[in-house]
């Protein structure tokens, strides 16, 4: 029998052709299972400026960043208070080493009176000793949305200012989309859900007794 003859005789799955096209696809699925694909837009785009960084990047990055790494708030704040260094690692990112985690959170309650510049937020599963509030405009230069939001450091600036202009960028976006059509004062006795950013640090020096969320999104229930 000629090779001609033996390769047609053969059963399909085992002709050199069909055995290089399984292999073939082979390769590409064993390809396919061991690539991380990174969805559009959700790499940030480098800028030179504060303001131009956050027109590229708040609505395609920050906000999805937070929004999809959101944790509840009761549940994470009692991981912290248990191993504030475990939680940190898990959960947290820091503009450096030695300095406050900051985290995506996630919290349903009602609003009452709050501490200065913010409303209080009545959420359950929350240690004891530990109260909530979230902030309302303006939210200053307060970093906890850069912090949590993205993955910048000193060095991606030209200097310090406009490091820290990144962080006050990023929040008058923040009450633009958060407050633009909602007042503040409309929010007492209602239950809202709120998703954002917080810094576990003590405006006091002393323990952390409380967690004030900087919003990116709030739906009133």
């Amino acid at each position: 029998m000629t090779e001609e003859a033996s390769q047609r005789t053969r059963p399909l799955w085992r002709r050199p052709a069909v055995v290089l096209s399984v292999l073939a696809v082979g390769v590409a699925a064993a390809a396919v299972a061991s690539t991380t694909f990174v969805p559009a837009g959700s790499v940030a785009q480098e800028a030179d400026t504060a303001t131009e960084y956050v027109d590229l990047n708040y609505d395609e990055v920050v906000v999805p960043t937070i929004t999809d790494e959101a944790q509840p708030l009761g549940s994470l704040v009692t991981e912290i208070v248990a191993d504030p260094d475990a939680a940190g690692e898990r959960y947290g990112s820091r503009e450096g080493e030695g300095k406050p985690w900051s985290y995506a959170a996630e919290a349903t309650g009602v609003v009452g009176e709050g501490e200065f510049g913010e409303v209080g937020l009545q959420v359950d599963g929350m240690p004891d000793g530990i109260t909530v509030g979230v902030a309302v405009p303006p939210f200053g230069s307060n970093t906890a949305i850069r912090d949590a939001g993205t993955e910048l450091t000193f060095g991606d600036f030209v200097n310090q200012t406009e490091f820290q202009n990144v962080a006050i960028e990023l929040n008058k976006r923040a009450v633009d989309t958060v407050y633009g059509d909602l007042d503040p004062a409309t929010l007492s006795g209602q239950t809202i859900t709120v998703r954002g950013a917080f810094t576990w640090a003590s405006t006091t020096g002393g323990e952390v007794d409380h967690v004030t969320i900087v919003p990116v999104e709030i739906e009133v229930q």
